[in-house]
């Protein structure tokens, strides 16, 4: 795990973050968005099987918010796809975010594909694509995993991740043999709620 060193406290709590998440009866589209606190950095736990190479390992436990203060992750069903999608928001102390944005951004390029083992002990290589990304937040990336699947289909599973202010939320989707963003207005909705909830 990158070693970085996050001060004592983040720039919102758990609770705030959690309040920050979309709300189940208010958001179109959509059914059933448990949400889930993240485990602190020294709180242990189970850990991942790693990635190779270590800049894909880097870039993932940073959209996972493995390398954050406190965080919270939020799945989200939609009514008209069988793949669910995601979010997870995480929040770092003053300075801590940019710092964590960084590292990602000099990782990215380097991640071309990532290869590890599933939870079913099956080795795995996946292409990695870095797309454009969305204009919104203070800085933002966007990038494709691309997985063969049964038959010879391709599974895209996108990730977006957007720094607003001291907090970072990664976005994420999956579909078979077709690109599927994250939907755009939900994207803005949620950047704009961690950045108001910061500034006021």
């Amino acid at each position: 795990m990158p070693s970085f060193a996050p001060a004592p406290a983040p720039a919102l709590t758990v609770k705030q973050l959690e309040a920050l998440t979309f709300p189940k009866d208010a958001t179109p589209g959509t059914y059933d968005m448990p949400v889930t606190a993240l485990n602190p950095p020294d709180a242990g736990g189970t850990l991942r099987p790693p990635v190779t190479p270590v800049a894909c390992q880097d870039v993932f436990e940073i959209i996972r918010g493995e390398a954050a203060t406190v965080g919270v992750s939020q799945l989200i069903n939609w009514k008209d796809d069988i793949f669910p999608g995601g979010t997870i928001l995480a929040a770092y102390p003053p300075g801590g975010a940019k710092s964590v944005f960084r590292a990602l951004q000099a990782d990215l390029p380097l991640c071309r594909s990532v290869s590890g083992v599933d939870p079913g002990g099956n080795r795995f290589t996946n292409r990695i694509v870095v797309v454009p990304a969305p204009a919104v937040g203070d800085q933002a990336v966007r990038f494709q995993e691309v997985a063969k699947v049964t038959g010879g289909q391709l599974r895209y599973t996108e990730h977006t991740v957007v720094r607003s202010g001291e907090t970072i939320v990664a976005f994420v989707m999956a579909d078979v043999d077709r690109q599927t963003p994250f939907p755009p207005g939900l994207v803005a909705q949620q950047v704009q709620r961690l950045a108001t909830a910061q500034h006021g």
